[in-house]
């Protein structure tokens, strides 16, 4: 975080910058089930409580409306570590009208938001599992292990915030 003084004939202007920090784990999960029930089945595997919180709200520059993303977290104090499960899929629903039935001629793909996909470059992640805090390797590599040892994960990587294009869709 720095600031930087904008020069003006009559007062000077302060502009500040913050750099965001992407320090924490990243892990992308792919699976058939239902946020919940994915949440449930991580709950139980590293022995923590998410709870389920108002949806992530994200709005791009050139969109309308604003989607919406399921959002979890479970905050261990004793250890200082917060864990969110987000959805990368959108909670919108497109509601049902005329011009985009099933027999419709329009091309449906009109009528979606910009960002169905919180992070777009994953398409194949269907969540996010993120954990922040002081981690050590060891923690990270084990937490990892364990996810995919869930029976409703497919599978499950590790990503790197700091590569991504939306990484800033990560800020909440």
């Amino acid at each position: 975080m720095k600031l930087t003084p904008l020069r003006n004939k009559k007062m000077a202007k302060y502009k500040l910058e913050i750099e965001p920090d992407y320090n924490y784990l990243l892990i992308g999960i792919s699976s058939h089930e239902k946020d919940y029930s994915l949440c449930w089945a991580i709950n139980k595997k590293l022995n923590i409580e998410l709870v389920k919180k108002d949806s992530l709200e994200i709005k791009g520059k050139k969109q309308i409306t604003s989607a919406f993303f399921s959002f979890y977290e479970y905050i261990n104090e004793e250890d200082f570590l917060e864990y969110f499960v987000i959805a990368n899929t959108s909670e919108n629903k497109l509601p049902v009208t005329a011009d985009n039935t099933l027999f419709s001629k329009e091309d449906k793909s009109k009528n979606k938001t910009s960002n169905e996909l919180l992070i777009p470059e994953q398409k194949q992640i269907d969540f996010f599992l993120i954990i922040k805090g002081e981690l050590e390797e060891e923690f990270k590599n084990e937490t990892l292990k364990q996810i995919k040892q869930i029976d409703v994960v497919q599978t499950a990587i590790r990503i790197e915030a700091e590569q991504l294009r939306s990484k800033q869709n990560f800020i909440f």
